[in-house]
């Protein structure tokens, strides 16, 4: 009986998270009220704040899924001969995340008050780990350390989405992506020639 009580308590916290952010994706995050997202869900206000303190405690949830499968998905399924390659990738999908979330939430996302971008996630690890082994086989450069080049490189898609953001969705994020992240992985390389 305990077991059902927690499946249904977790497709009622599910259920009310995708309902948020499908209409914080169509009519953006302030225009929704915790009413709307109540409405829409078919749940009460006090069952919103059972999972929920605030709207934004929304986000929380938001960047643990995007860990989850930056975690288990992604760092197992980048695709490339080369390291290099396998981070093109990796930041291919952080492209489609950001796509998938769709413009109105990502325009809330990547706004300052969004702490969460300062926080040493499991998504960074997945990257962390795969220019260690860069740097490990010799493909990459050693000189800076794998933590600070991921900071980098992550400044560096983070800033691709946000001018995504400010210029309304105007340019295929994941070619822009894809080609910042090529460019600047050349800097990295452990020989100029490569």
């Amino acid at each position: 009986m305990e077991a059902e009580k927690t499946t249904k308590a977790q497709r009622t916290k599910k259920n009310v998270l995708e309902t948020a952010m499908a209409l914080m994706g169509e009519q953006g995050y302030y225009n929704t009220t915790i009413r709307d997202i109540c409405d829409r869900a078919g749940v009460s206000i006090g069952t919103f704040y059972t999972y929920f303190p605030s709207k934004r405690d929304i986000f929380a949830d938001i960047f643990g899924r995007a860990d989850e499968i930056f975690e288990k998905d992604v760092a197992t399924q980048v695709k490339g001969d080369t390291v290099r390659e396998k981070i093109v990738d990796y930041f291919r999908y952080y492209a489609r995340l950001n796509l998938d979330s769709g413009i109105e939430l990502m325009k809330v996302i990547y706004s300052a008050e969004n702490t969460w971008f300062t926080k040493d996630r499991p998504m960074q690890q997945v990257l962390i780990n795969l220019i260690a082994e860069g740097q490990k086989n010799g493909e990459l450069s050693a000189d800076t350390k794998p933590r600070d080049v991921a900071f980098f490189l992550f400044t560096l898609a983070r800033g691709c989405c946000y001018n995504w953001c400010i210029r309304d969705a105007q340019y295929d994020l994941e070619a822009q992506m894809t080609d910042f992240i090529t460019r600047a992985l050349i800097s990295y390389r452990k020989n100029p020639e490569q």
